[in-house]
């Protein structure tokens, strides 16, 4: 929900389409040639793979969107399919690689088609950020959407140079996916199209400089060159993995619920501070929120140790919500951690809900690389709601860490929606009143679509963190500001809102958490509903010249170091950074900070997970999940449907039954531990002894003696 790669593409065509159409190219015609084998979809320029392409090297006119001139650049182009995917790759020179979220500032690719003389609804578009890619469509000139059904893949990456650098970028394209969305042709067809380069894209365009291969504009076609598809072509074979890759994830097949839940569609290896670590891309199938079977994608990162070690076992982190790419996991890595994270779904976190995510969780937890008992999360905005909506259900956890986390969804996207009427620009003027709130309006009309309901349910009361801190256990790192214009700090405590000058707002603009909402036990804020005991709570008052972002979220200067504290002795270490009142033109922060967990990272993985981490709650919960009962029950109306249905909170029963086990048998290998969940399972209601009357003799041995015997043979590895 911050301004994160999913609300970069949303806001992308309008922009591209505003830049100046300088120095256009000369209409062109491109031949691909037969592709027999696919290259790696991976950014990287392996020996041989894209020897047989048709290859073009050109000047890529730059310029500013205010018409000003940059030096070209020498870029190339590569072309070639298979009867089944079309293959193309472009290199351009980039002195840096420039991924930043907050505030936004991104290098990035538009693959752009048209079918007629102009573009029209439907024509297809692909959109590459250094880890991110999106298949979207047409809606209207200057509008674009998300494909409900993606296709294809891509890449880009960034290496340094004798020159400074460059970003080598590939892509893999169906010709014929049935999706009325995307690019429908045969061998020897015919496409027009153009590739659009940002270097720096910001939503203001202060320092972004765009290059087109036939001029800059994405939304006007007339001046597209075409590119005509080699005609003697059969299906390609499979790239072919690393092997040490391919061993660790060696199922190509489909995907099943348990034993072979992730299908290798890619691999490839990564560069980590001169090591070889790993990068796999697989499919998996899970229950949505009818229950019905979805497929989605995840992005699994292997550290060095792996390629030199196959037997070992490494923490894992899973990162939520939103995609890390490589960049972002080499440091992860660096550490030791695999790292696993959803990729490329075109939906924000909070509009797809948990299910993806879940189940990439349980998956990656079963791997015979991963460590089950040294499993942590960690996400930023919505990729922060995830996070603690999975920490709820996950156990052990060593650590989990949130930044700026929705907390009561219900609340936070009626804000968001009701604030969309003064969010845009007044007549006469094209410039958003609130332009960080107007960009994340879609969130909460996907979250809308999927569930049914109105945003003041019961079942938004269900869907947020707020009605689940029970069963949070682990040690949980959050920070919020007060400032905070996406996450208002009023579902954090009521004494944490700092009044705002209402004369710089539109009128009726309010952050106010009023009482229609649900509670739980009367409690509608995090503060209210956390037992004292279970949390401490850290005023950051603000630093003497802080680092302000300025318009659109540009940095003023060097991000200022902020150390986040912690106590040891609570569950919940919550730091809220004293940043005035909301502000107009503020996203998640007013001011540019460079947030440090890593004391609290460092603290938390030394001490492990503890004893105390299993509470009563914890464990009727993972009782409840092996009986198929979720914690919280919703109704909802799936994509609007007329009646109200029961809505899946759960995996599949055979993955909810091993992640269980999987993760109470890891917990139980400390005799501390073990102990402890003898003397709770001993406990609870007979109703949910879901694992019999009694885990052995209560001792150590006997609750692993009687934990073994419940364990499943399916699980892959264990």
């Amino acid at each position: 929900m911050n301004r994160a790669r999913a609300a970069a593409l949303a806001v992308l065509l309008p922009i591209l389409a505003a830049a100046p159409a300088f120095a256009q190219a000369p209409v062109e015609a491109y031949r691909a040639t037969a592709c027999t084998i696919a290259p790696r979809i991976d950014g990287v320029d392996s020996p041989g793979e894209w020897a047989g392409a048709t290859r073009a090297e050109f000047d890529l006119a730059m310029g500013t969107a205010k018409g000003e001139t940059r030096p070209p650049r020498r870029a190339e182009l590569r072309f070639m399919n298979s009867s089944v995917n079309l293959y193309i790759a472009f290199r351009v020179p980039d002195a840096a690689r420039d991924l930043q979220m907050t505030p936004l500032v991104a290098d990035l690719v538009v693959l752009a088609f048209c079918r007629g003389a102009e573009l029209a609804e439907g024509d297809d578009r692909r959109v590459l950020l250094p880890g991110l890619y999106a298949d979207k469509h047409v809606v209207s000139p200057g509008k674009d959407a998300d494909d409900a059904q993606r296709d294809g893949t891509g890449a880009m990456r960034w290496q340094a140079g004798a020159g400074g650098g460059e970003y080598f970028v590939e892509w893999q394209i169906p010709l014929a996916s049935g999706d009325k969305n995307d690019i429908s042709t045969v061998p020897g067809g015919r496409l027009r199209f153009n590739l659009v380069y940002a270097d720096r894209f910001s939503p203001t365009l202060a320092e972004t400089e765009f290059g087109g291969r036939f001029g800059a504009d994405a939304d006007h076609a007339q001046a597209w060159g075409t590119l005509t598809l080699a005609s003697e072509v059969g299906p390609e074979a499979p790239a072919p993995a690393p092997e040490w890759l391919a061993r660790c994830f060696p199922h190509t097949g489909a995907p099943d619920r348990l034993a072979h839940r992730l299908r290798r569609l890619d691999a490839s290896e990564i560069d980590v501070k001169g090591q070889l670590a790993g990068s796999v891309i697989v499919e998996l199938t899970y229950p949505g929120l009818d229950g019905r079977d979805e497929v989605g994608q995840a992005r699994l990162f292997l550290p060095p140790v792996l390629h030199d070690q196959p037997s070992a076992r490494v923490p894992l982190v899973h990162v939520a919500g939103y995609e890390i790419d490589e960049g972002g996991a080499a440091g992860l890595l660096a550490l030791g951690y695999a790292v696993s994270t959803p990729h490329a779904h075109p939906l924000n976190p909070l509009g797809r809900g948990v299910y993806l995510d879940r189940a990439i969780l349980h998956a990656a937890r079963q791997l015979p690389c991963v460590d089950a008992r040294r499993v942590s999360i960690q996400g930023g905005s919505a990729g922060g709601w995830m996070t603690l909506m999975l920490s709820a259900d996950a156990f052990p956890l060593v650590w989990a860490m949130a930044d700026v986390p929705p907390i009561h969804w219900g609340y936070n996207a009626d804000y968001i929606a009701s604030q969309q009427a003064n969010a845009g620009p007044v007549v006469g003027s094209d410039a958003p009143r609130l332009p960080f709130v107007r960009i994340v309006g879609g969130i909460a009309e996907q979250a809308r679509s999927l569930y049914g309901m109105p945003f003041d349910s019961p079942a938004y009361l269900a869907l947020s963190p707020l009605a689940h801190l029970d069963t949070i256990t682990a040690p949980t790192q959050v920070i919020f500001t007060t400032a905070d214009m996406l996450v208002p700090v009023d579902q954090v405590g009521a004494d944490l809102v700092q009044a705002h000058d209402p004369k710089l707002f539109p009128e009726g603009f309010s952050t106010a958490l009023a009482e229609r909402f649900p509670s739980v036990n009367g409690q509608r804020t995090l503060l209210g509903a956390l037992p004292a005991e279970r949390c401490a709570v850290y005023r950051l008052p603000l630093i003497a010249a802080p680092t302000l972002l300025g318009p659109g979220g540009v940095p003023q200067g060097d991000a200022k170091p902020l150390v986040l504290p912690f106590a040891a002795d609570k569950v919940w270490s919550i730091a809220v950074v004293e940043e005035g009142p909301v502000g107009p033109q503020v996203g998640h922060f007013k001011y540019h900070w460079a947030v440090d967990h890593e004391p609290f990272r460092r603290w938390a993985d030394a001490r492990g997970a503890v004893a105390d981490q299993l509470t009563a709650p914890k464990l009727e919960r993972l009782m409840m999940r092996l009986r198929g009962t979720p914690w919280r029950p919703l109704r909802v109306r799936p994509h609007g449907q007329a009646e109200e249905v029961v809505g899946n909170q759960l995996d599949y029963p055979e993955a909810e039954t091993a992640d269980v086990l999987l993760g109470l048998t890891a917990f139980a290998t400390d005799d501390a531990c073990a102990t402890r969940l003898g003397t709770l399972y001993a406990q609870l209601p007979v109703d949910l002894k879901a694992l019999g009357a009694a885990l052995g003799d209560g001792s150590a041995a006997g609750v692993r003696a009687a934990l073994a015997a419940a364990a499943p043979a399916a699980g892959p590895g264990r």
